[in-house]
């Protein structure tokens, strides 16, 4: 199996074909301004949402949790996996009937790094639309599992 590049043709793509590696560490900065950390743009108007102390910013808070630390929030995760997915496949792709599902098994903590990879596990057309799917999964350098995702891409969207 090849590593896909950007842009594939859906021809080209193999179940077995893998994904370009991401790895990223996390930091308690990024976890404490994740509006400044993603694509979510500021709305002209609006007065951004009150900051409340929770898991993922306050350690004080964090230590009473069961992750016993802060731990960054399932949705910057989910936007990591997202960055990876869209080194070959533009955004779009997921507009026209992509998805992306994300599930946190283990604490993802200021400090950590973890290395996502991910695999073709499904090519199908339906309706007259290709679809890719993939399994991805986050492993940290301990090797512990992080998390785990399914996406679905339609690549010529």
């Amino acid at each position: 199996m090849t590593q896909l590049t950007k842009n594939p043709s859906f021809e080209s793509i193999n179940v077995g074909d893998k994904l370009p590696s991401f790895e990223i560490g996390e930091t308690q900065e990024t976890m404490d301004a994740p509006q400044v950390h993603t694509r979510v743009p500021e709305v002209k108007g609006m007065k951004p949402k009150e900051e409340r102390k929770n898991l993922h910013n306050d350690p004080d808070f964090a230590k009473k949790s069961l992750f016993g630390a802060t731990a960054n929030a399932g949705v910057m995760t989910m936007a990591y996996v997202n960055q990876m997915i869209e080194a070959c496949f533009p955004a779009e792709s997921f507009y026209n009937g992509g998805t992306l599902t994300y599930k946190g098994i283990n604490p993802f903590r200021d400090g950590d790094v973890v290395v996502f990879t991910g695999e073709v596990v499904d090519k199908r057309t339906e309706n007259g639309k290709n679809f890719v799917d993939f399994a991805i999964k986050g492993i940290d350098k301990t090797g512990r599992l992080v998390g785990v995702a399914e996406a679905t891409v339609a690549p010529d969207a």
